[in-house]
């Protein structure tokens, strides 16, 4: 048997180091800094699994996918392939959404994939009616099984809508105090461009906005703020090439940039 300290580096000779922690401390069930205490040697089954993984790893499938596991904000998810990965630009989302908004009564977020914004909102909103909006029933699959997981099953109300035009959704008229979205914003042409282990692992669908990106987001600058209270929010993620659309769409949206500096998010009240 051997060392956790030891196989980290045996195996940051073909990952990253933080992907090797990553998949040890998820395999292990264990903190990451406790990796490198002494604890004893790894028995010989996680051994074995874990160099599995990171051959996997090496040949780019991502390591969420690997262990069905990621993280989001301060909580873990439930992926496969079926959903995103979530990522630390829609964390930030969630966070400057919920600093704009005061104890919503409706929140309403659509194109959920995991339910990592929906279940996000229900923890920092905890008297919030959050319905989660999919086109994809597989992806309403896994936001179920994690809402569930995180005792949410009950609060979550789970709609399979390809539009803000179905029905349920057009029923919530004027009553919507947040509405927010990680909607598909690729443009399709930079699609292979993407790193393989983006490409050729996520769901398409949840990554190709169409030729330039804005199928979805015209779509719920267009529609979203009829479901808008009068003190209502629509927050969307947004590619970096996309301001401009989005002003010309919605005169009154702020823009912001992420933390990388790079355009990211829109906000739109009703004009006042």
């Amino acid at each position: 048997m051997i060392a956790s300290a030891s196989l980290l580096r045996e195996a940051t000779q073909a990952i990253p180091l933080a992907e090797a922690e990553f998949l040890l401390a998820t395999l292990l069930r264990v903190p990451r800094h406790l990796l490198y205490l002494d604890t004893g040697p790894v028995p010989a089954h996680h051994t074995a699994r874990f160099r599995t993984l990171v051959r996997q790893a090496a040949a780019g499938v991502p390591v969420q996918y690997l262990v069905r596991s990621a993280p989001f904000l301060n909580f873990e998810l439930y992926v496969d392939r079926r959903v995103l990965i979530p990522r630390p630009e829609t964390e930030e989302l969630v966070l400057r959404a919920a600093a704009r908004v005061r104890l919503p009564r409706l929140v309403v977020d659509y194109g959920t994939g995991s339910g990592c914004i929906a279940i996000a909102l229900a923890r920092l909103f905890p008297r919030s009616r959050i319905i989660a909006v999919d086109s994809s029933s597989a992806a309403l699959r896994v936001c179920r099984r994690n809402a569930n997981s995180h005792g949410f099953g009950s609060r979550l109300k789970l709609v399979r809508a390809e539009s803000l035009s179905a029905p349920p959704l057009r029923r919530l008229a004027g009553r919507v105090d947040l509405l927010i979205s990680n909607p598909p914003y690729v443009p399709a042409e930079r699609i292979q461009r993407l790193s393989p282990s983006v490409r050729d692992f996520e769901p398409l669908s949840g990554l190709d906005g169409g030729r330039k990106g804005t199928k979805i987001l015209a779509m719920l600058l267009k529609l979203g703020p009829s479901l808008l209270s009068r003190q209502g929010l629509l927050a969307i993620e947004v590619d970096s090439t996309h301001a401009g659309f989005v002003t010309r769409h919605a005169p009154c949206a702020e823009i912001e940039r992420d933390l990388s500096g790079r355009t990211r998010y829109a906000f739109l009240s009703l004009c006042t």
